[in-house]
């Protein structure tokens, strides 16, 4: 055999046994793993970035979901059959780049800004950069100009604009004194849901809170209001006129009565030539005796109502407010036309406040019925009498008085008998439903197209237990004290028992 062959197959049996050899094959496999989970990730990343264009990929672990939107709110971006474009005046990278102080709130804005164009297909989020597109809003010339504004909501011809100070709330004395902002939290999610609403409804409600009367401050309910689309106004009964497209009027704690040409014009105005549709809301003083409203008691009784001078005052402890007095008391709901959009109907209403809640009379059932109700462990105080007396079933805390016509609209007179359930306090406090449920009377009786989007807000520093009753802080008091100590025993002598026995 020559050399050159006798060399050529010593190098194939080398090359066999190359190959052949474990650490060869060990060397093949790695590199052969290597190579896959190196298109592995990239191919996670690829479909990782097609998905992050239409979903959110992060997870909000945040105790109170600062970075998702509410149920309601998306539900009716679900449902939305507009086109509707956000345009944040500013570049992202400068949006959420902003001072130390408030990084948070602004990446938490942008956040939320990218569930919305997440959430539905007909929302697109663009980001505009003013300085580099100067004419950008040359053609929306009804948004001052001179004025910065962050967002510009469109929808077909309608429009409107977000300042930062509709986004976040902020320290007022350090902006009036130093001329910045120090962002204290954010509420894109209601300012945004009611741009959105606004822009694509061609017909706003209006309402008009009624001045004159020596009446008290509403202000904190006339925003709730205003976030959930309704255009809110203030009309003096003696010198102003309501506006033609007025469909409610609120009349807030009034020190005094109206005369008896406003009670005619009120009549007149519910009346509406026969067309009816209007919606007066009287929230009641309790301050003075009812006996002095001898006007607005007419007006309350043409629809079927009366106020009673006298407090309900609990007894069961299911209504009751933990650590507080018998001024303030929980309410249940008696009608259920009012309740159906509520995204919970286990929370209660709370009224009451300095002195109490005052007793409301059906005095036509065929006109009138209860809104809120009591327990059926109740008592009236008497406020002239200075009596305390039981009464069987349960007292009436808010009612709701009816007349239509031929037409099939209806006008409606309620009445409240705590000015405070919609005062500020009992407005933002979670553990109630007063901020929904007043803003669903209101969607009901408009009967407007998204009366099913209740914006109620949500507050991130919000620290609350959810603790509605003084049954409930009994529970806790009990389980705390009792159960949770007898759980632990419990389970400690089980675990010695099985471990003395091994």
């Amino acid at each position: 055999m020559s050399n050159k062959k006798r060399t050529s197959e010593q190098s194939k049996g080398g090359i066999k046994r190359f190959f052949s050899s474990r650490s060869t094959r060990r060397g093949i496999t790695s590199i052969g793993v290597t190579v896959l989970v190196i298109a592995a990730v990239i191919l996670v990343n690829v479909i990782l970035a097609i998905l992050s264009s239409h979903h959110a990929m992060y997870v909000d672990v945040t105790a109170n979901r600062t970075y998702k939107l509410q149920s309601a709110t998306v539900d009716y971006l679900n449902n939305l059959d507009r086109e509707v474009d956000i345009y944040v005046l500013a570049s992202e990278e400068d949006l959420t780049t902003t001072a130390s102080t408030n990084y948070q709130f602004y990446v938490q804005a942008n956040r939320l800004l990218h569930e919305f164009e997440y959430t539905s297909d007909k929302i697109r989020l663009h980001y505009v950069d003013l300085v580099k597109n100067p004419t950008f809003l040359a053609d929306y010339p009804d948004v001052n100009r001179s004025q910065s504004h962050m967002m510009l909501i469109v929808s077909g011809k309608n429009y409107t604009t977000l300042d930062p100070t509709d986004v976040f709330s902020y320290d007022t004395e350090t902006y009036q004194e130093e001329g910045y902002m120090v962002v204290n939290s954010q509420h894109v999610e209601q300012s945004v849901t009611t741009a959105i609403l606004k822009v694509t409804d061609d017909e706003h409600t209006v309402v008009s809170v009624l001045t004159g009367l020596d009446e008290a401050d509403i202000s904190a309910f006339g925003s709730r209001l205003a976030m959930n689309a309704y255009d809110v106004e203030s009309v003096n009964l003696y010198t102003g006129d309501i506006s033609e497209k007025s469909e409610f009027l609120i009349i807030y704690k009034p020190l005094s009565d109206i005369d008896e040409d406003i009670y005619k014009k009120l009549s007149d105005w519910l009346y509406n030539d026969g067309n009816y549709g209007h919606h007066i809301i009287y929230f009641a003083n309790d301050d003075v005796d009812a006996a002095l409203y001898p006007n607005l008691n007419a007006l309350t009784s043409d629809y079927g109502i009366a106020v009673k001078y006298a407090y309900i005052f609990e007894k069961d402890e299911e209504h009751l407010i933990p650590g507080n007095n018998l001024n303030n008391s929980l309410f249940d709901y008696a009608d259920a036309e009012f309740t159906k959009d509520l995204n919970s109907k286990s929370k209660k209403i709370i009224m009451g406040g300095e002195r109490g809640t005052l007793a409301i009379d059906v005095l036509d059932n065929a006109v009138a019925s209860p809104l809120l109700n009591s327990s059926e462990d109740v008592q009236l105080y008497d406020i002239k009498t200075q009596e305390l007396q039981d009464v069987e079933g349960t007292l009436c805390g808010a009612a709701i008085g009816r007349k239509g016509g031929a037409s099939g609209a209806n006008s409606s007179v309620v009445v409240v008998g705590s000015y405070y359930a919609v005062s500020n306090l009992y407005l933002t406090a979670d553990t109630y439903n007063n901020a929904a449920y007043f803003v669903n009377l209101f969607n009901v009786l408009s009967e407007k197209p998204n009366a099913g989007i209740i914006i109620e807000g949500k507050d991130p520093t919000s620290t609350e237990l959810g603790v509605s009753s003084a049954a409930d802080i009994s529970f806790l008091g009990i389980f705390v004290r009792f159960i949770l100590p007898a759980a632990v025993l419990i389970a400690g002598l089980v675990i010695w028992i099985k471990r003395r026995h091994q």
